[in-house]
């Protein structure tokens, strides 16, 4: 029969298609794999390196025709999707362009498939395709951008078919967990794992077949089948973890292959294989009783939130009453630690910095002192020796450097000091965030699982205050808190989690209680309301305040606005004001038993001379009761009506009588 000379093609799927279920759920267990063996590691390392040559192609792709985009003005505005499709700018487009990028390595193809090709365009086209088109908010990101070696850490797998049986692309994992334990068993009955895992053969019968010890399977590949050991962890705590999402292995739907940077592994980096499975996350007995508790107890609170660069401020009522204020701050041993750590990054950073100028002397130039010193050793006649550059990188006018940083010389020690100062950063995150699911458990146990928070950006704050941000992290708190409440809601039955409130319609900062607006600046920690008096720290209030929000439409920031009657019947409850006088910090308070004649701030003299701060000249300034002083002190000025005499002034502060102000007014209730 002759052929047509057209290709024949699959058509569109008559049959329904396979939809995952949002019942089900969906969960990511991180598998630890072995590669202790060189060949296995070498190979792993190679289909890196394939799949991270093919993603930069497909990046520079995706850049030029996202610019060549952004140039045609006038066909952009006449037909967009004509003007995308002209230059390929589509998802399809961007997958027939890896497989040529592919096809045109032919030695690429040892350690990569198309397969995996496809999976890597789409993951380029996710990042273009928010660059051309806005999101919910209206949002657009930036030019795609080229990732660099060792941004590259994941290369995505295709989900298995459960439609089809025995179909499952690019990575597989085989085995199952009762034959992982039987693998590695003691004659005790417990179970272990070695420093390294046993090598696993192809079975007689097939992959599919196999139910021995847990192995991630690549086939497809030109120089053979890879397979890569299992690592399951052996602690008793574990245990039921891998019961929840090993059991049946028809739920295992996807994996990707994984690195992080180690430099305590063979070749400074460690593998994983992230599965992901089809049903909900596992949680705890001790957590599910603790959220259960909590659906019971603090159903009926709602809970404002007020975010600030250092703390996070959060109160709660219950039915326009019993107010409770809780705070989280860094105290005195958190900051040392934080201290501690920069200092030792900062080490590392100048230990870097040397090694890179000592391999690449020839890329930066000498400093002022280094020219001076070559100077005198000709004037002296003197040999030269070869020094450190200390001085900046050799630039162009436009201030780019003359050589990329990416073709610098590095030496090993300079690799593993990286590549442990990245794994030092990654501990430090992990640290954070298990600390705020900590503190979100506390803050569900203690206030509910309703609260507001102002729908601010907190990627603006860290043009000013970067570095404190970082230290602190507000972001991750609320986002912890976030997921607590949702869960805690969901098990009450109740519409919860953390709603965003716009600061437009609801100003929370800038009012009171009372519904009167009590202006302040961003340096005013203080509020102190003219017309109820009421005075409190500003997060506390602000956060009193957001407790009482209500919003037309929780998901819908521009809805919100403040119930006024019932923040009046919170501000009229029973220990509301003390609650939030007690937020505020102890100088504010006064001391009932400072003496009067002493500059200690004190009550008897009202809130008005206690929240005096101390004097904003230069010279120091003791008190009279403890030295002498050149000249007053700011609390011995006001309008106390009582003048002291030369000689009185003289005595309290043993001042000459040529340098005492006789204008000065000392408080004295004697």
């Amino acid at each position: 029969m002759a052929s047509t000379g057209h290709r024949r093609m699959r058509g569109p799927n008559k049959q329904t298609p396979w939809a995952r279920l949002p019942e089900d759920g969906l969960s990511v267990l991180r598998l630890p794999l072995d590669t202790t063996d060189p060949i296995e590691r070498r190979r792993v390392e190679s289909m890196f390196s394939a799949a991270f040559s093919i993603r930069r192609a497909v990046q520079r792709d995706a850049r030029g025709k996202a610019r060549a985009y952004r140039a045609a003005r006038h066909e952009r505005r006449a037909d967009p999707a004509a003007a995308r499709a002209r230059l390929g700018l589509s998802r399809s487009a961007f997958e027939h362009a890896a497989y040529a990028h592919l096809d045109g390595a032919p030695h690429l193809r040892r350690s990569l498939t198309k397969a995996l090709a496809m999976h890597l365009a789409d993951t380029v086209w996710s990042a273009t395709e928010r660059h051309l088109f806005r999101d919910a908010r209206g949002e657009r990101h930036g030019m795609p951008r080229i990732g660099g070696w060792f941004d590259f850490a994941r290369i995505p797998g295709r989900a298995r078919s459960h439609t089809t049986e025995r179909k499952w692309e690019t990575f597989r994992l085989h085995g199952s967990l009762d034959g992982h334990r039987a693998a590695y068993a003691r004659s005790d009955g417990s179970w272990f794992q070695p420093d390294r895992m046993r090598p696993i053969a192809a079975p007689p019968g097939g992959w599919w077949s196999y139910t021995g010890p847990l192995a991630v399977v690549v086939t497809g590949l030109p120089i053979g089948t890879l397979v890569l050991p299992v690592r399951l962890p052996a602690a008793p705590s574990n245990q039921p973890i891998l019961e929840h999402h090993l059991a049946d292995p028809t739920r295992w739907h996807k994996i990707d292959l994984v690195r992080d940077r180690d430099p305590t592994a063979p070749g400074g980096w460690r593998y994983e294989a992230h599965l992901m499975v089809l049903t909900s996350p596992y949680v705890a007995p001790a957590v599910r009783a603790r959220r259960e508790h909590a659906a019971v107890e603090t159903a009926g609170r709602h809970g404002g939130i007020d975010v600030n660069v250092s703390n996070v401020t959060v109160a709660s009522h219950a039915a326009g009453g019993d107010l409770q204020i809780t705070r989280v701050m860094h105290d005195d041993s958190s900051r040392r630690a934080m201290a501690t750590r920069a200092q030792r990054q900062r080490r590392r950073n100048r230990h870097l910095d040397r090694s890179r100028r000592g391999r690449n002397p020839d890329q930066y130039e000498l400093s002022a002192r280094q020219l001076e010193h070559l100077r005198r050793k000709v004037v002296s006649g003197l040999p030269l020796v070869r020094l450190v550059p200390k001085g900046p990188r050799k630039r162009r006018t436009n201030g780019t450097p003359l050589v990329a940083y990416r073709h610098d010389s590095l030496s090993n020690t300079y690799r593993r000091e990286r590549a442990a100062a990245a794994c030092d950063a990654a501990a430090a995150t992990q640290a954070r965030r298990a600390l705020a699911r900590e503190i979100a458990a506390r803050f569900v146990r203690d206030h509910g699982c309703r609260f507001v928070v102002e729908d601010c950006d907190l990627r603006t704050w860290a043009r000013r205050w970067g570095r404190r941000l970082a230290a602190f992290t507000p972001g991750t708190l609320v986002s912890a808190l976030e997921r607590e409440a949702g869960a805690v809601a969901t098990m009450a039955g109740i519409i919860g989690g953390v709603a965003r409130a716009s600061t437009r319609t609801t100003a929370l900062s800038q009012h009171c209680l009372c519904g009167a607006r009590v202006a302040k600046l961003l340096g005013e920690r203080t509020h102190a309301c003219t017309v109820c008096g009421l005075r409190g720290d500003r997060d506390a209030v602000s956060a009193t305040l957001g407790a009482c929000v209500t919003l037309a439409d929780r998901t819908q920031p521009r809805s919100a606005e403040v119930d006024l009657p019932l923040a009046q019947q919170l501000l009229a409850a029973r220990d509301t004001r003390a609650r939030l006088f007690a937020t505020l910090p102890y100088a504010l308070h006064g001391r009932q038993d400072v003496l009067s004649e002493s500059t200690v701030h004190s009550a008897r003299d009202g809130w008005f001379v206690a929240e005096k701060g101390p004097s904003p000249d230069l010279v120091v300034v003791a008190r009279r009761i403890a030295g002498t002083a050149s000249y007053p002190t700011l609390d011995e000025r006001g309008d106390f009506r009582r003048h002291t005499t030369p000689d009185r002034g003289r005595t309290r502060t043993s001042l000459h009588r040529s340098f005492v102000d006789y204008s000065t007014q000392l408080r004295d209730s004697s």
